[in-house]
């Protein structure tokens, strides 16, 4: 199996969800640092427009979005199970609130006492990806904000009060999904004492924390792209289902459905029931074929 490579950026709270179920399985992978605003002209040839952090990239293949990236590496590495199929269904719920509506939530009030330290042009480079995300609008949202992260970090305390993770005695995709807003929040000290002082929560964080870095060693963009260039798509095979508006063969214009809405353009080669899979040709690349899940984006004939 080609190396796992993830294209990412210290701080992104995303890249952190990958990053902790790497660790936790001890998967070797490859870091490709990739800039926090556009233009990022080092990955998009592999995506065709996407532009989120992270993206997995194994040889030829590239996987979009965390829910995605994270299964696939529960297929690849099995053990030690982060989806354990008596929970897939409450992880799955844990995530979407996660991923979405505590993260969310976090945004306003951490941003707005990070701003000093972001690099100019950040606000502007968000607010082509979600309108209205500007200085004024966080300034007014932040209140709210914070009073609403606080009561769910009690729901977060209050789960983690009987046993060391959210789902009980063993780390799952639902802890890496809570984490990263969490752990988001504290870049910013002044709310790290929102942390600190609910105590099953603050273990819950320093447990997560131990994991360490993972089995990492640093790659670069242009290393990257020639590992693409050099390779076949390999994961495209399977029985594709046949409940999708399209089908294999059709061109198809992927978009997420909140934010960060730029369009990849595809053939459509494989439909599974929580994914798609289309190929695209790249001027200097040449075959890519990118994967997305299903939920959270529309798909569309082009």
């Amino acid at each position: 199996m080609s190396q796992i490579i993830l294209h990412h950026y210290d701080i992104s709270p995303f890249s952190e969800k990958v990053r902790r179920v790497l660790a936790f399985k001890d998967i070797a992978w490859c870091a490709v640092e990739q800039p926090m605003m556009a233009p990022k002209p080092e990955l998009t040839p592999l995506t065709g427009g996407y532009r989120r952090i992270p993206v997995m990239q194994i040889g030829a293949d590239i996987y979009c979005d965390t829910a995605l990236i994270i299964r696939r590496l529960e297929f690849l590495h099995p053990e030690p199970a982060v989806i354990p199929t008596h929970l897939a269904g409450a992880a799955a719920v844990f995530e979407d609130w996660a991923d979405h509506r505590l993260f969310m939530q976090a945004v306003p009030p951490t941003v707005i006492g990070l701003l000093d330290a972001l690099p100019p042009g950040f606000l502007e480079d968000r607010g082509a990806m979600t309108p209205g995300f500007t200085h004024d609008v966080l300034v007014d949202a932040a209140p709210h904000a914070l009073d609403q992260t606080r009561h769910a970090l009690d729901d977060l305390e209050m789960q983690l009060a009987a046993s060391p993770f959210l789902l009980g005695e063993h780390f799952t995709v639902a802890d890496a999904a809570c984490f990263h807003p969490v752990r988001f929040m504290m870049n910013n000290p002044a709310l790290t004492p929102e942390i600190e002082k609910r105590a099953a929560l603050s273990a819950w964080v320093k447990r997560i924390e131990g994991f360490g870095p993972g089995n990492v060693e640093a790659m670069s963009a242009t290393d990257a792209l020639a590992i693409a260039r050099a390779a076949e798509p390999m994961d495209t095979a399977g029985d594709s289902v046949s409940d999708a508006d399209y089908a294999l063969g059709d061109t198809v214009s992927i978009v997420a459905d909140d934010y960060g809405q730029e369009t990849t353009i595809g053939k459509v080669v494989r439909v599974l029931a929580n994914e798609i899979t289309v190929v695209r040709e790249d001027g200097d690349i040449g075959t890519i074929a990118v994967h997305y899940p299903r939920a959270g984006y529309h798909i569309t004939t082009a």
